[in-house]
């Protein structure tokens, strides 16, 4: 598609509903000495906001902070991405992300920063997954409708996407393109300062391989969005401060147990999107130690929410299988024969009608060593209550295992520590630091062996540590899961008192998506 169309599109989009535009397409404002008191810019976006393609790995984002200095006395980037080598320069660009991806995590990053000035270019992975491309344009409207409930008086100005030299890839960015205009018309003729930016003038000779922009590219996208905001300050959109709601609070996944694809022994990838798909990768070490080979999408999901999805070996075979969770805790098992595109899956039906505890209450892990997961209910208080799986679709009622520590059930993981097979009680507190109870079978089967304090924590919150074992060697590892996806982990060599735990640093940079789909 070309500028010019675009420029009429717009011309008549604005003419039918009276809505006010920021298009690059436009001619620079009438007022060049513009000023604003403040400008706190939040980039978001996927790989391309980051700046992947350009020679100095900050994108537009540069060329920007020098157009707009002149602009302001208080200017910020602001956004949880804090590059190293380019300071001042914080974004919001997630290598990989779809707009959905976007939508998990954004009312988060608007109360942590309060811009007033969001600049959105998503779409990109979308249509280079062909992730439902045609509901793409819908996705984008959500997103765009999450950012103005969760902050009114932002100024929201949403660029079309870049093109691509896939040929497929292209004539979805194309129609993707088409429908953009509309939706901001639409939110801005509802009397939100949503602005369209036309990223035309990026043409396919201005990309570094088939999706990224080079420092042309990025140029050129700088000047787009500096048209943007001159014109959206320029019509008094910009308020100086804007108030955000508060965010609702981060949900760690759980009643996972071994999440293990191809069973061999360690911990793989998968990342669950809200309609229950499976994206996997498979874990050959981790980044810098063999990396994640990309598995694809192995399960297309069932219609049940991301919410309801559990996985836990439950035949016994070393292998996670695919649960969904009813609202009263009952079961539906899909076997792993390897996942979709190696070897499909086989619907094992519904094998516990479940104890009338909420699905937030349920949880797997392997409480006798047999190593099938075994059905555990949580309550509020950290007791246990265990049925021990047969593997026949029955369970034999092991009663309570557990009375709890006077930790609440929120704080409570299980994870094998010391490699017996059988899964410990560990209380992770808000600092991350872990108090560990080795399983000897459970109150009244043998009790539990208190070790103490096994870490001390890294400073990451309770809420974003997850147990699994990355090495294969039995004993569940520590790892940091960030908001935003990228993990960090510490193997586990007996923990505090008893060997340590060794530093691996970061082992996945968040491909996956937010930290809140990330199974592990």
């Amino acid at each position: 598609m070309t500028t010019a169309l675009l420029t009429g599109l717009m011309t008549t989009i604005s003419a039918a509903t009276g809505a006010s535009t920021a298009s690059a397409a436009s001619s620079v404002t009438d007022n060049p000495n513009w000023k604003v008191p403040r400008l706190a810019v939040m980039p978001m976006g996927d790989s391309i906001t980051r700046g992947v393609g350009s020679s100095t790995g900050a994108g537009y984002r540069t060329e920007l902070r020098d157009q707009l200095a002149s602009h302001t006395d208080d200017l910020h980037f602001v956004g949880t991405g804090r590059p190293a080598g380019s300071p001042g320069l914080d974004h919001e660009g997630h290598p990989g992300w779809r707009i959905d991806e976007l939508s998990d995590n954004v009312e988060r990053w608007l109360a942590s920063a309060h811009p007033n000035v969001v600049l959105l270019h998503i779409g990109t992975n979308d249509m280079d997954q062909n992730y439902a491309p045609d509901a793409a344009p819908e996705r984008l409207g959500g997103l765009i409708d999450q950012i103005t409930t969760a902050a009114p008086g932002v100024t929201v100005l949403v660029s079309s996407v870049v093109p691509s030299k896939d040929p497929q890839v292209e004539k979805r960015v194309e129609k993707f393109n088409l429908a953009v205009p509309q939706i901001v018309a639409e939110r801005r003729n509802k009397g939100r300062a949503v602005g369209y930016v036309d990223m035309g003038d990026v043409t396919t000779a201005d990309l570094a391989d088939r999706l990224h922009p080079s420092d042309s590219g990025y140029v050129k996208m700088a000047r787009a969005f500096f048209r943007g905001v001159s014109q959206a300050a320029t019509d008094g959109w910009i308020h100086p401060n804007v108030d955000v709601k508060p965010a609702p609070p981060y949900r760690t996944p759980v009643g996972d147990y071994n999440v293990d694809i191809n069973g061999d022994g360690k911990a793989d990838f998968l990342s669950v999107d809200k309609k229950g798909a499976v994206h996997a990768w498979l874990n050959n070490g981790g980044d810098s130690h063999g990396g994640w080979p990309n598995y694809g999408w192995i399960a297309t999901g069932t219609g049940a929410p991301a919410d309801k999805v559990r996985f836990a070996d439950i035949n016994g075979d070393g292998k996670a299988d695919y649960l969904v969770l009813d609202d009263d805790g009952g079961i539906q098992v899909w076997l792993n024969n390897g996942g979709d595109g190696h070897g499909g899956w086989t619907n094992y039906g519904r094998i516990a009608t479940g104890a009338k505890a909420p699905a937030s209450k349920v949880r797997f892990a392997d409480i006798n060593g047999d190593g099938k997961a075994d059905y555990l209910v949580l309550d509020d208080s950290g007791a246990v209550h265990a049925w021990l799986n047969n593997g026949t679709s029955t369970w034999t009622d092991y009663g309570q295992i557990a009375t709890g520590t006077g930790a609440q059930g929120n704080k409570v993981r299980f994870a094998d520590i010391d490699g017996d097979g059988k899964a410990d009680y560990l209380i992770v507190d808000d600092n991350g630091a872990v108090h560990a109870w080795l399983n000897k079978g459970g109150d009244g089967h043998g009790g539990w062996a208190d070790r103490g304090q096994i870490a001390t924590g890294t400073g990451a919150p309770g809420s974003c540590v997850r147990f699994a074992d990355i090495d294969g060697d039995g004993k569940a590892d520590y790892l940091v899961v960030e908001d935003n996806g990228p993990i960090y982990a510490w193997l586990n060599n007996g923990g505090d008192g008893h060997g340590g735990w060794t530093n691996r640093g970061q082992i996945a940079n968040g491909l996956a998506g937010p930290g809140d789909r990330v199974h592990m």
